[in-house]
C-alpha cells in the first residue's frame, strides 16, 4: 500500500513539472539571469535566480489591481514559488497581471520581489547621412544605413537590478535582414571596397531607442558613426552585393527563451518577441530628369524635375549655352530665383550696371567641373552685355542663374522652373544634372539629360462685331498672346502720326509722349503711349475702347496688337497682330408720331441716336410764345422715345412748331444749350442759348458765346429760333449735329361725311376724318329727331344707336373714324348723328354732326300666277284647253288693290273657259 502510494506520488509530481516547466527551445540563450529585489521580469523569460531577490522555495508572492491600497487589502492575485533558482515567468500566470509583485510576509505586502513587464520590440531603417528613417522608402546603393531598435528590452541589461550567472551568453536582441531574393543576412559588409563585414546578430539593445551602426547606439551624427551598412558594397566578383530590391529588416528578442515560450496563439508574437518587419528600397544609384512639356513659347515658364538619391545634392545648369551674349533673342532661359531645394550663386549689383560680375563663382556651385573638365560656369551665359535696355544680364544674373545645386527631398525628387521671356531665343535648350559619386582619382559620375524647345509666341486681335463702329460706341477688342506677359495696344488711320499714337488719348491726333521732345504718336521702347493689357493664364487678353470721347476723323484705322513697346515701324523684334475697323461719325435721325396734332392729344418724337450718346439728345420744341427743352435717353439699341403729353398740347396755341432733335457728338456734351435748367416756358423768364455749354444750369462758362434769347424780352420766336438754334450748331466750333421736324398743332375736329338716306333693315358706314390722334375713342351716338320725352303712360321707345370706336390711320394729314349701323330696328324718321372725342377737357373736346333720314323699306314685288283650266271628256280625245299667262300687273301705290287686280283677272279667265264648253 505505502509502495503504491509513494510511485503515485512521484507521479503526480512528474505531472505537476511538466505543466510548469517551459516546452523545449528552439531559441534558446540565457543572459542575465541573476535577478535582484525589484528587478525587471519579463513574461516568457525561464531560468531566472530569484534567490538574490531574498526569495526562498515557498516563498509566497502577491500582485494587487493598480487601484487598489496594498497595505489594507489583500492580493488580488498570488503565487507560491517553489523553484527560485530557476524561475519561469510564465505568460499563463503574468500575462493578465504585468507590474509590481510583492514578497507576503504573514499575508502581508513586504518590498517589490520584481516587475513583471509585458515585452516589446519594433525596427527601422535610417539614412546615416541624413539622419532620416528611409522605411518603406528608397535608398540608393552607396547610401550608409543604420538600423534602429525601440524596445523596452534594455532593463534586461541594467546592472544594478540583473547580473550575468557563469555560462550566460552576451546579447538580448538580434537583427536579420533577409534580401529580395529571399536569403537572411547575420551579417552587413561595412566597406565599399575591403569586403569588411559587422555583424548583426546578439546585439547589446541597452537603450529603449537603440541604432545599430552608431558608435554609442545614440541618433546617427557626424561623430558617432561606426561600421554601418555600406549598401554600395562590391563583391570580389565585382557584382553589388546589394543589388537593387526590397529588403527587409527585423528585431528578434533573444532573451532567456521568451521568443520561444512566450507565443500568441502558437504564433511567434509580433510586436512583443518579434519586430513587425519594416522595409527599405535599395534602389540603382542612378540620376533621371524629365521636363514637363517638350516644348513652350517664349514668356512662359517650363519645369523640370530630377530623380535621385534621396536628400542628395545635384549640379544642374543649361548646358551649351556660353556663346549667348543675353541680348534680345540672344539670351536663354534661366533658373527662377527663390525655389525651395534650389542653391545659386550670389551676384553683386552695383550702381553701375558693367560693373556687375559673379560672387566668385569658380569658388562656389559654377566651379564644379563635370564630366568633360570644364567648370560648369564656363559652359553658360554670362551676359557680357550689359548696355541693352532689355532683360538681359539682370535676368540671368551674369550666368549664376543658368546653374544652381539642387537638393532632392527624401523621397529623391525636386522640381526646378526655369522662365523665359520674349527676349529668349527661339531654339532647342538642354538641361544637364550631374554628380560625382567617386574620388578625385577614381570619378563616378551619374548624369542625365533632357531637351526642351523654346518657340516664338504669336500674337492675334479681333474686333467684335461688324468691325464697323459709330464714334461713341464700345468697341471690345480681343485675342491672344503666347509671346509676352503683357499686349501693347496703339492705333494708326486717318491724320495719325504715321508710327502709330496712344489709342486710349482723348486725341489720338494730338498725343504727344512725355518721354519725347514734342513728336507726336508712341515713341518706340516707351510704354507711356500704348495701352497695356495683361495676359491670362489661358494666353488671351481683352480690353474694351469707349469712344464717346474720343477725337477721331471717320475713316478707316488699323488696330495694333504687340508683345512689346514697338511702334509700327520697328515690329521686327516683336509678335503682333492687326485689325481694320471703320470708324463713323455719329448722326441723330427721328420723326413724329403725326404731323398735324389736335390740341389734347400727345405727340410722340422717336428716332436713332448713333454712337450711344451717355447725355441722351436733346428735344427742342419752338413755336410761338412757347419754347421747350427736354433731354431723353438713348437706349442700348441706339433708339430712344420722347412723349409729348397731351396735358401740353391742350394747352399749346394753333399754328406751327419746329423741332430740333441735338445729339452731343463726339466730345460727349452739349455744345449748344441754355443758361437756364431746360423747362417749358411761355412766360417772361428770360433764357439765353449759349455755345459752349456751362458747366452747371444758371452758371455761364465764361468762354460761351450767347447766341439769342430763347425766352422772355427780346427772345425769337417759332421758325425764327429755330433758325437760330440750327445755325448755332451749325457753328464750326460745335461738333454737335441735329435733326429737323416740324408739326402743326390745331383746334381739335370731327369731320363727319355726307350720309345719304336709308331704308329700314339697311347695314351702312358713318364715315369722318379728324385730326384727333391715332387711338382715341370717339363717341357716336344715332337718334330719331323726333325722339322726345313721353309720359309716364305712353310707350317712349328709343329709335337709334350709339358705340365708341377709336381713330386709326388716315390719308391726306388726317386719320380717319367709322362707325357701324344696322337700321333693322330703327323707324321711318330723320336720325341725327353726333361723334364726341372721349378722355379730354370738354374745353379742348373735338365734336361732329350730321343729318340722315331713314325710309319705309319698299312693299314686296307681287308674284306673277299662272291660271291653268282642264276639261274631262270621254270616250273621245278632247284638246286640252291651253293655259292662259296672265301678265303682270304694275304694284299700286295703295295698300290691297293688287289683290283685287288678281281676283278680277281670275274671274275673267274662268268665264272664258266656260263659254268654250
Amino acid at each position: 500500500m505505502t509502495k503504491r502510494l509513494t510511485i503515485a506520488l512521484i507521479a503526480l509530481v512528474a505531472l505537476v513539472l511538466v505543466a510548469v516547466l517551459p516546452v523545449s527551445a528552439t531559441y534558446y540563450n540565457i543572459n542575465n539571469t541573476i535577478i535582484k529585489a525589484g528587478a525587471t521580469v519579463y513574461i516568457g523569460e525561464q531560468q531566472l535566480n530569484l534567490i538574490p531577490a531574498g526569495i526562498t522555495a515557498g516563498t509566497q508572492v502577491g500582485w494587487w489591481a493598480s487601484a487598489a491600497t496594498i497595505t489594507s487589502t489583500s492580493p488580488s492575485q498570488t503565487l507560491t514559488i517553489t523553484n527560485p533558482g530557476s524561475f519561469y515567468a510564465s505568460p499563463a500566470t503574468f500575462g493578465s497581471y504585468p507590474g509590481n509583485w510583492y514578497l507576503l510576509v504573514n499575508g502581508v505586502a513586504g518590498p517589490v520581489a520584481f516587475n513583471a513587464q509585458d515585452p516589446s520590440i519594433s525596427v527601422d531603417v535610417w539614412d546615416l547621412s541624413t539622419a532620416t528613417t528611409v522605411t518603406s522608402g528608397t535608398a540608393i546603393q552607396g547610401d550608409y544605413l543604420a538600423i534602429r531598435v525601440n524596445s523596452n528590452l534594455d532593463q534586461a541589461l541594467n546592472g544594478n537590478y540583473r547580473a550575468k550567472s557563469a555560462g550566460d551568453n552576451t546579447g538580448n536582441v538580434d537583427l536579420k535582414v533577409k534580401s529580395a531574393s529571399g536569403n537572411t543576412y547575420n551579417a552587413l559588409y561595412a566597406n565599399t571596397t575591403d569586403f569588411t563585414t559587422v555583424s548583426i546578430t546578439k546585439q547589446i539593445v541597452n537603450q529603449p531607442s537603440w541604432f545599430w551602426g552608431t558608435s554609442d547606439g545614440n541618433v546617427p551624427a557626424s561623430n558617432n558613426y561606426a561600421p554601418n551598412w555600406s549598401t554600395g558594397a562590391m563583391l570580389p566578383s565585382g557584382q553589388n552585393a546589394y543589388p537593387a530590391g526590397v529588403y527587409t529588416v527585423i528585431a528578434q528578442s533573444r532573451l532567456n527563451g521568451m521568443y520561444d515560450n512566450y507565443l500568441n496563439g502558437g504564433a511567434t508574437y509580433t510586436g512583443k518577441t518579434i519586430s513587425q518587419p519594416a522595409t527599405v528600397t535599395i534602389a540603382s544609384n542612378t540620376v533621371a530628369i524629365a521636363a514637363n512639356v517638350d516644348s513652350v513659347v517664349r514668356s512662359k515658364p517650363f519645369s523640370v524635375t530630377v530623380t535621385g538619391k534621396p536628400n542628395m545634392v545635384y549640379h544642374l545648369w543649361l548646358k551649351g549655352t556660353s556663346t549667348m551674349d543675353g541680348t534680345y533673342n540672344n539670351q536663354p532661359p534661366y533658373i527662377t530665383p527663390n525655389q525651395v531645394g534650389v542653391t545659386s550663386d550670389s551676384v553683386t549689383i552695383s550702381s553701375a550696371p558693367a560693373a556687375n560680375v559673379p560672387y566668385n563663382p569658380l569658388a562656389d556651385n559654377g566651379a564644379y567641373v563635370y564630366q568633360n573638365g570644364v567648370p560648369i560656369w564656363n559652359n553658360v551665359a554670362h551676359g557680357d552685355d550689359m548696355s541693352s535696355a532689355g532683360p538681359d544680364s539682370q535676368a540671368i544674373g551674369n550666368g549664376t542663374f543658368l546653374y544652381a545645386n539642387v537638393t532632392l527631398d527624401q523621397t529623391g525628387t525636386r522640381t526646378v522652373q526655369f522662365s523665359t521671356t520674349n527676349w529668349t531665343k527661339a531654339q532647342q535648350y538642354t538641361v544637364r544634372v550631374e554628380q560625382d559619386f567617386g574620388t578625385s582619382s577614381n570619378h563616378n559620375y551619374k548624369y542625365d539629360e533632357v531637351n526642351v524647345q523654346v518657340q516664338k509666341g504669336a500674337v492675334t486681335i479681333v474686333a467684335a462685331g461688324s468691325q464697323s463702329y459709330y464714334l461713341g460706341e464700345e468697341v471690345q477688342f480681343s485675342g491672344t498672346n503666347t509671346e509676352s506677359t503683357t499686349t501693347y495696344l496703339f492705333i494708326t488711320g486717318p491724320n495719325l502720326p504715321t508710327q502709330g499714337t496712344s489709342i486710349a488719348s482723348s486725341d489720338p491726333r494730338n498725343y504727344v509722349d512725355s518721354a519725347s521732345t514734342g513728336t507726336k504718336g508712341v515713341i518706340d521702347g516707351s510704354v507711356n503711349g500704348f495701352q497695356q493689357v495683361s495676359v491670362n493664364g489661358d494666353n488671351t487678353w481683352s480690353w474694351e475702347w469707349g469712344t464717346s470721347a474720343v477725337a477721331l476723323d471717320a475713316g478707316t484705322y488699323t488696330v495694333y496688337a504687340v508683345s512689346g513697346p514697338e511702334d509700327a515701324n520697328s515690329l521686327q523684334d516683336v509678335a503682333y497682330g492687326t485689325v481694320s475697323i471703320i470708324v463713323k461719325a455719329p448722326f441723330v435721325s427721328a420723326t413724329a408720331s403725326q404731323s398735324t396734332v389736335a390740341q389734347g392729344d400727345p405727340v410722340y418724337i422717336t428716332g436713332t441716336a448713333q454712337g450711344q450718346p451717355t447725355l441722351g439728345v436733346n428735344i427742342w420744341i419752338l413755336g410761338k410764345n412757347f419754347a421747350d427743352l427736354e433731354n431723353e435717353a438713348v437706349n442700348s439699341d441706339s433708339s430712344f422715345s420722347y412723349e409729348l403729353m397731351g396735358t401740353t398740347t391742350q394747352n399749346m396755341a394753333s399754328g406751327q412748331y419746329f423741332i430740333v432733335v441735338q445729339h452731343p457728338m463726339e466730345n460727349g456734351q452739349f455744345d449748344v444749350t441754355t443758361n437756364v435748367a431746360p423747362q417749358r416756358t411761355t412766360a417772361s423768364t428770360v433764357s439765353y442759348v449759349y455755345t459752349t455749354s456751362p458747366q452747371t444750369p444758371g452758371v455761364i462758362n465764361l468762354n460761351a458765346t450767347q447766341d439769342f434769347a430763347l425766352t422772355g424780352s427780346g427772345s425769337l420766336q417759332g421758325s425764327n429760333a429755330a433758325e437760330a438754334l440750327v445755325e448755332a450748331i451749325n457753328s464750326a466750333n460745335v461738333d454737335d449735329t441735329y435733326t429737323k421736324l416740324q408739326m402743326l398743332i390745331e383746334t381739335p375736329v370731327i369731320t363727319i361725311n355726307p350720309i345719304s338716306d336709308h331704308s329700314v333693315g339697311d347695314k351702312f358706314s358713318i364715315t369722318a376724318s379728324t385730326n384727333l390722334a391715332v387711338g382715341d375713342n370717339v363717341l357716336f351716338t344715332v337718334y330719331s329727331s323726333s325722339f322726345q320725352p313721353t309720359s309716364k303712360t305712353q310707350s317712349g321707345e328709343f329709335s337709334g344707336a350709339s358705340g365708341t370706336v377709336q381713330v386709326t390711320q388716315g390719308t391726306n394729314g388726317l386719320n380717319a373714324l367709322s362707325f357701324s349701323v344696322d337700321a333693322s330696328t330703327f323707324k321711318p324718321d330723320e336720325y341725327l348723328v353726333t361723334a364726341t372725342e372721349q378722355g379730354v377737357s370738354t374745353s379742348v373736346q373735338a365734336t361732329g354732326t350730321a343729318l340722315f333720314n331713314v325710309l319705309q323699306a319698299a312693299a314686296p314685288t307681287a308674284t306673277p300666277t299662272v291660271v291653268a283650266a282642264t276639261t274631262t271628256v270621254a270616250p273621245t280625245q278632247m284638246p286640252t284647253a291651253v293655259p292662259t299667262t296672265v301678265a303682270p300687273t304694275k304694284t299700286p301705290t295703295q295698300p290691297g288693290f293688287g289683290a283685287l287686280v288678281a281676283l278680277i283677272g281670275l274671274g275673267a279667265v274662268a268665264l272664258l273657259v266656260v263659254r268654250r264648253h
